[in-house]
């Protein structure tokens, strides 16, 4: 990235003043967050354009985004950021040592099931703690995103995430009542080839779902969803509602199961395949007060809170 003059030295407030910026994709929306005039704003990005000497946004009627040169610095300024937050935090006493912000990542179902419902105790816990929720099926890049933790169902092998194990669940299929009085209850895996089937669309048109057979024997069935939805969110509220019969992850399905809302359909023939959810972090920010903090508090919500069972 060029840099010119090599002297120059940002102010953090400015570096904040880009970040935040194209976060909302708006000088005014970041301007209202920090309740400043927009000017105060627009102005910390000019002077690291021309304290850098290259341009670092785009402006036009669909948002601010940036450019090769502004998402470097973005990148490096949220690392920075975060590095003056620990200070900050490490220097105040025991109670407001967990401070600053911090950017949690999971699937908008995740966060809506399992995180928001217990955010109030982990704010009453922490006071000076700051949270951001990004609720979106899509994996978030942890770095370029300035994300501090995710909660993610698969991790991989990498050296540059550090994973923490919260529990272990299995996937289920379910239908409301509603929906299984009109249709009937298949008996059967092989007939939900002929039943209201409910998919996301990144599985495409044919999906197949596993089970077992009454010896135990893998078993698999391919069905052509009548109806599939861009989230795993919006296929859950689709099932709640009567459309068909569809796979949810069985902690995200316990409520309603529990209030009548689902049913399990075809529980004999589950297959048993077990999946682990995880929260990750970047090597550089798992000793952060913050990220610990909040990992713990995660594990302990997926023991006492959350349907998921112990990892062994």
């Amino acid at each position: 990235m060029k840099k010119e003059p090599r002297s120059f030295l940002p102010d953090p407030a400015d570096l904040r003043w880009l970040v935040r910026s194209l976060d909302l994709r708006s000088f005014s929306a970041a301007a209202r967050e920090m309740d400043v005039a927009v000017s105060v704003v627009a102005r910390g990005v000019d002077r690291l354009e021309a304290g850098y000497g290259v341009r670092l946004l785009r402006r036009s009627t669909h948002g601010l985004s940036a450019t090769p040169e502004g998402a470097e610095l973005a990148q490096e300024a949220r690392a920075l950021l975060a590095q003056l937050e620990d200070i900050g935090a490490s220097l105040s006493d025991q109670r407001s040592r967990v401070a600053g912000t911090l950017r949690l990542a999971s699937s908008q179902e995740i966060c809506e099931a399992l995180v928001l419902p217990h955010l109030a105790d982990l704010q009453a816990r922490y006071p000076a703690l700051r949270v951001e929720l990004l609720a979106d099926d899509r994996v978030a890049d942890l770095v370029t995103e300035g994300i501090d933790v995710a909660l993610r169902t698969t991790v991989g092998h990498s050296d540059l995430v550090v994973a923490r194990a919260l529990g272990r669940f299995e996937r289920r299929l379910y239908a409301a009542p509603e929906y299984l009085r009109l249709h009937g209850t298949p008996a059967e895996p092989s007939e939900l080839q002929q039943r209201h089937t409910v998919t996301h669309t990144a599985q495409g048109p044919a999906v197949t779902w596993a089970f077992r057979n009454a010896q135990g024997k893998p078993l698999e069935v391919t069905v052509r969803s009548r109806l599939a939805a861009s989230s795993s969110a919006l296929v859950h509220h689709a099932l709640v509602s009567g459309a068909g019969i569809g796979m949810l992850s069985s902690p995200l399905a316990a409520a309603d199961v529990a209030q009548g809302r689902l049913v399990e359909v075809l529980a004999p023939f589950a297959s048993g395949t077990v999946h682990t959810l995880y929260a990750v972090s970047s090597p550089g920010r798992r000793n952060a007060a913050r990220v610990k903090a909040v990992i713990d508090f995660l594990v302990k919500a997926s023991k006492d809170r959350w349907a998921l069972a112990p990892v062994r």
